[in-house]
């Protein structure tokens, strides 16, 4: 009975990890067609945001069962494990980890194939920026991170309100969790001939200069559960206003995104 319950373990984990190597190239692939579209605003057409979604649809509710079952077999083996097997329960709580994480894997593709077109109204930027931070503020308070914000006057600007928040809010969740045990974030917000440039610098553990070639690759993340599509959410989100983002670490001492938008975007 062990026997049987631990190659269930094994099939799990074995689908487990083909079905995250299946997700990422799929949408990778996806992806790519999509950029080759050279949509200014959006990189993931309707067709392919339908598919995406489809996608998730069809892996989410068999990874839930999934879920449900391994849990069930992780009780079997409690009651029926050898005493020179105790390792496997710590291999059937590494599947239920790689189960949680490509659930929340799903969970960045839906967030990202459901950008929608970009919808520009004409809104004081300095109050978008103001909600981002009162909205992350909790989180800051529970983290012991002291936030600084300095945001000068700023002309009306034509930008999307939603996508603008979640692109910021990107960078500041990603500042927050670089400052596992506290830090600093400062936002500085200041107006340059006609474009607004944006820091947001924390002191956190920084990025290795190997690695800082790829922050914008799709899935590259350097943090364990980390989806590696934040960074390049804001980065279209950003590009797709017409404006750019620019990153600048060093290790162990904190990174600093530089984000300039333009106040004359002329929308068609």
């Amino acid at each position: 009975m062990f026997q049987q319950t631990y190659e269930l373990v094994l099939f799990f984990a074995i689908i487990v990890v083909s079905i995250i190597s299946f997700v990422k190239i799929r949408f990778w692939l996806l992806r790519r067609s999509s950029e080759k579209s050279k949509s200014r605003f959006c990189s993931v057409d309707r067709s392919n945001g339908t598919m995406i979604r489809k996608l998730i649809h069809e892996i989410r509710n068999p990874l839930n069962s999934m879920s449900l079952h391994l849990q069930l077999l992780a009780e079997d083996l409690e009651i029926q494990i050898p005493s020179d097997h105790t390792n496997d329960l710590t291999r059937v709580q590494r599947i239920q980890d790689e189960i949680q994480r490509l659930d929340q894997l799903l969970s960045s593709f839906q967030r990202y194939a459901n950008l929608p077109p970009l919808q520009f109204e004409v809104v004081d930027l300095k109050r978008v920026i103001e909600d981002v931070i009162d909205f992350n503020a909790p989180e800051a308070i529970l983290q012991g991170i002291e936030v600084n914000c300095q945001i000068e006057d700023l002309p009306p600007i034509s930008l999307d309100v939603d996508q603008i928040k979640q692109a910021i809010l990107n960078l500041v969740l990603n500042a927050n969790q670089s400052m596992d045990k506290g830090g600093k974030l400062h936002i500085r917000v200041i107006l340059l001939g006609t474009l607004v440039q944006i820091e947001i610098e924390d002191t956190g553990v920084g990025i290795a200069p190997f690695y800082q070639d790829r922050i914008f690759d799709l899935f590259f993340s350097t943090k364990h559960n980390g989806t590696g599509i934040g960074l390049v959410l804001a980065k279209e989100i950003i590009e797709g206003h017409g404006g750019k983002i620019q990153v600048e670490s060093q290790q162990h001492q904190g990174t600093k995104v530089i984000l300039h938008l333009p106040t004359d975007l002329e929308v068609n």
